[in-house]
């Protein structure tokens, strides 16, 4: 080895800086020293979950080489909010013989979440509104889990602080810079704000809007609204198409509405029905200026609620098991035999049982049940994107600052929240931000197509890309980037979802086969699917004294 390297020449000098200068102006430079990010796209389990559709494709589950077998009172079929609360509500009236079945790795469904040494974070639904006086089962579900603490002078809930959304709440990326709330208004006498307030007096009809039944226009849960027709006429017709009839024409308005409706419902302002749209803005309790309540969330989002609902009966659930087939036994000790496969094993095996909660999406009853009814022929889900970023501190950016709540006016997405925002401690710089993607658009085949041939790395520069625009130093502060695709992450209530008698047709149950998934009621949201496992556990019950 040379101790006493000779002094480089001017030449090679030269020479070196040149390549120097040709690798920055090519990008090379800046690749080199890019902020690494690491990650990776995680479930739900695509390839085992479309075994039931190969099955029946290939007609082979009448011919499956069954391992073994094993009898159980009652299955629940799903661990979403909807089988966890049908089990929740068995087990708090005393009867345990009960198993339930879930395809991933863990419950929860949409309202799942997961940790990190940063903390917890949500991998979907990550608020709870305040219920209504007419969501009395909500409303006892909080109190036995302590999150409604007592009742004040007026008998209205009391709730522990520690659930209510911090201030500051909400913010929205508008004019370059970051402005408060989530719509876009512009200064007082603009034709954006002046149309945010008749669009809130319009808000405030339906709100108070009884039908000629007595009913309320508008409830949660959903079945409790007014059967009157002049407000059913609003489910057959698209949302845009009724705001346009009420004279409503500013882009900012008509982009707050589509974006309040995916953020729900994962449809667009044109693709769902004008009645659920308002239904959005009118079902829940406001305070005496018709503001809405401040929300209910938690760093893992309604993963809490998951948990309240899980821990009783964590013995009773089973994953990583897909449900292949259900039909009646050949055995005179049960009624049904269900035919399940398992994830880890590898191995297929026989569940005698004598009766059933189906809490599985209903588009998959022709692959399990063999329905050929064609009752649940023609739903519409919706594909989401979920995407959890680790960060080193929180972005801010130009006007107020971090909320809980952050979205990009005119973008695609519906922005992120902050999984740390309810965390007191003082100093706290890194966190989590969830990021929401609801694909809104009417041809949900081709997007499922194309979220499945889409990368990581694409899906990373695209979500970074978007986040830019309020955060151009986004990237130097992300170190990972995890990501689930939701193929058919929630129904979509397009016109005549609600009232056209499909859900209906969706809820008739079978003898000791009761169905429970929030698909029922049209819509995605926790307080529908608690009610809905609530009723099916009741109609097991109901069969058990016979």
């Amino acid at each position: 080895m040379n101790d006493n390297p000779e002094p480089i020449s001017r030449k090679s000098f030269l020479t070196i800086l040149s390549l120097c200068i040709s690798a920055i102006a090519s990008g090379i430079w800046f690749v080199q020293f890019r902020n690494f990010i690491s990650g990776k796209i995680i479930g739900p389990d695509r390839e085992l979950g479309h075994r039931i559709r190969g099955n029946v494709e290939a007609n082979l589950t009448s011919n499956l080489n069954v391992l073994s077998s094993e009898k159980v009172k009652v299955l629940i079929l799903g661990s979403g909010i909807s089988g966890l609360s049908a089990g929740y509500y068995l087990d708090k009236s005393g009867f345990q013989d009960f198993r339930i079945l879930e395809l991933e790795s863990d419950s929860g469904g949409n309202s799942r979440s997961d940790k990190n040494a940063v903390g917890s974070y949500p991998w979907g639904a990550h608020y709870l509104p305040q219920p209504g006086e007419e969501a009395v089962l909500v409303r006892k579900f909080l109190e036995e889990n302590k999150v409604i603490t007592g009742k004040d002078k007026h008998g209205k809930p009391i709730y522990d602080e520690r659930y209510l959304c911090f201030d500051p709440e909400e913010r929205i990326f508008y004019q370059g810079r970051w402005n408060e709330g989530l719509y876009p208004g512009g200064h007082p006498g603009s034709a954006a704000f002046n149309e945010e307030q008749k669009f809130k007096k319009l808000a405030q009809f339906w709100r108070t809007k009884i039908g000629k039944d007595g009913k309320k226009a508008f409830t949660i849960p959903i079945d409790l609204s007014s059967r009157d027709p002049e407000i059913l006429r609003l489910d057959k017709i698209n949302f845009f198409e009724y705001i346009k009839e009420q004279g409503f024409s500013t882009k900012e308005l008509l982009w707050y509405l589509d974006y309040s409706v995916r953020d729900d419902f994962g449809g667009s302002i044109d693709t769902v029905s004008a009645w659920v749209g308002l239904h959005y803005f009118c079902s829940r309790p406001t305070d005496a200026n018709g503001e809405d309540l401040t929300l209910l969330t938690w760093p893992e989002g309604n993963g809490f609620l998951v948990n309240k609902l899980r821990t009783p009966i964590s013995s009773k659930i089973q994953t990583g098991t897909l449900v292949e087939k259900v039909a009646a036994s050949d055995s005179k000790e049960s009624r049904f035999s269900v035919q399940v496969y398992s994830a880890e094993t590898k191995e297929q095996k026989t569940i005698h049982c004598d009766s059933i909660v189906y809490a599985l999406p209903s588009f998959t009853r022709k692959y399990i049940l063999g329905e050929k009814s064609g009752v649940a022929e023609g739903l519409t889900y919706s594909p989401w994107l979920v995407a959890n970023l680790t960060v080193d501190r929180v972005p801010t950016g130009k006007g107020i600052p971090p909320c809980w709540d952050n979205v990009i006016y005119q973008s695609q997405s519906l922005g992120y929240i902050v999984s740390t925002h309810q965390d007191l401690r003082a100093g706290r710089q890194e966190s989590v931000l969830t990021y929401y993607q609801a694909f809104g658009n009417q041809d949900t085949v081709s997007t499922r197509k194309r979220m499945t041939r889409t990368s990581w790395s694409d899906w990373k520069e695209s979500i970074l890309s978007d986040l830019k625009k309020p955060h151009p130093d986004i990237e130097k502060r992300v170190k990972q980037i995890d990501i689930m695709l939701y193929a058919h992450a929630m129904i979509r209530p397009v016109p005549g979802m609600i009232w056209g008698g499909k859900r209906d047709r969706l809820a008739l149950s079978y003898p000791n086969l009761h169905f429970a998934h929030s698909d029922l009621s049209g819509i995605s949201i926790f307080e529908e699917a608690l009610v809905r496992g609530h009723a099916a556990a009741n109609k097991i019950l109901g069969e058990q004294k016979l």
